[in-house]
């Protein structure tokens, strides 16, 4: 269950861990973005697996709305999966620009926006409104997809950041 109550403390969040990590991303010059983090992962690998999350729960709303019932998280891996589905996304982007991660990402993250502002508080707040969301609701995918993401991106990529600056 969503830690929300109503559809503009969500989008406030997410407005604002958006911002928060837009601000921390301003600091860092394009070439240290290619930099490991952590994990293998730079910053450019931040950004394209937070934009596929983004991508891969409008999709679930999109099918969802349609009437269908979305494959979760996709048709090839199951929620146990995760490691190898985030390994799948980094091998996917591992050789697209920066530049092209970085638009994705904006381009993403609008989306989302648009999609928040077509769904109503039902939408996001009943329980089993949409069966892929199994007990849950759809606020907590949308959270975890996009401000729990973005709030993780930033702690990681932050700690670095000012490891790199000591």
């Amino acid at each position: 269950m969503s830690r929300f109550t109503t559809k503009q403390e969500l989008v406030d969040d997410i407005a604002k861990e958006r911002r928060l990590l837009a601000e921390l991303l301003a600091q860092i010059p394009d070439e240290q973005k290619l930099v490991e983090v952590i994990d293998g992962m730079s910053v450019k690998d931040f950004l394209a697996d937070r934009a596929e999350w983004g991508r891969m729960v409008i999709g679930w709303y999109t099918e969802a709305k349609a009437g269908c019932t979305p494959a979760v998280p996709s048709e090839r891996f199951k929620w146990n999966q995760q490691k190898e589905l985030n390994a799948w996304i980094h091998d996917r982007f591992a050789d697209i620009g920066l530049q092209e991660v970085e638009q994705d990402f904006a381009d993403v993250q609008d989306l989302l926006d648009q999609m928040l502002e077509e769904i109503t508080e039902d939408e996001l707040f009943a329980k089993k409104y949409y069966a892929f969301t199994g007990k849950s609701d759809l606020a907590t995918y949308v959270n975890a997809s996009t401000t729990a993401h973005y709030r993780s991106a930033r702690r990681h990529i932050g700690k670095w950041w000012r490891q790199q600056n000591k």
